[in-house]
């Protein structure tokens, strides 16, 4: 009786195992799969360009902000219209996905007559949760542009990592964010 157990049960094994084998592509029994790594890093717009009135943009920044303005980059003579208007807005970029996510903030703080940007800060934060860790962070840095240009770009970077807690499975990355402030508001990234 115990013999016919045991061979009935290493027969059904036999039969069952590759059923539940499988690479994820169809519902023939070749539907499971392994857990991946890492979602791709996405570029978002957080908040904003919201309007600032010019008087509330200070004279100096917080620590750890790059503040642009006449004499800090290179400056064109055109003023264009003259009238001066500001913007304040919050890029992002990471990877997110259900094990978690790590995020690279930049603050952006412009003013533009419409043809010319006349003044520029940015500040950078960073957010983590789940299987993702901040390795390290680098910027902000200005890389394109000026003020009396059409645009300014501040650049920034983080690297991460990301470590499945069910398994010994791990993989990093990084996460670029530029970020291009126009004259009239616009912002790009």
């Amino acid at each position: 009786m115990r013999y016919a157990l045991l061979v009935a049960t290493v027969a059904a094994a036999l039969v069952a195992s590759p059923a539940f084998a499988g690479n994820g592509n169809g519902g023939n029994g070749q539907d499971k799969k392994a857990p991946g790594g890492p979602s791709d890093s996405q570029t978002t717009l957080v908040s904003g360009p919201t309007p600032v009135d010019p008087a509330n943009i200070p004279a100096e920044a917080a620590g750890g902000s790059l503040v642009a303005r006449t004499g800090a980059l290179p400056a064109t003579d055109s003023c264009g219209t003259c009238i001066n208007t500001c913007w304040y807005a919050t890029s992002r970029s990471g990877p997110s996905d259900w094990s978690g996510h790590v995020y690279i903030y930049q603050h952006l703080t412009w003013c533009g007559n419409g043809a010319a940007v006349t003044y520029g800060s940015v500040w950078q934060s960073y957010d983590q949760s789940g299987w993702y860790t901040l390795s390290s962070a680098y910027g902000p840095w200005w890389s394109g542009g000026c003020i009396g240009c059409y645009t300014l770009r501040a650049s920034g970077y983080i690297l991460w990592q990301w470590h499945s807690a069910l398994v010994n499975v791990a993989h990093s990355g990084s996460s670029h964010l530029d970020s291009t402030m126009y004259a009239y508001g616009g912002l790009t990234f």
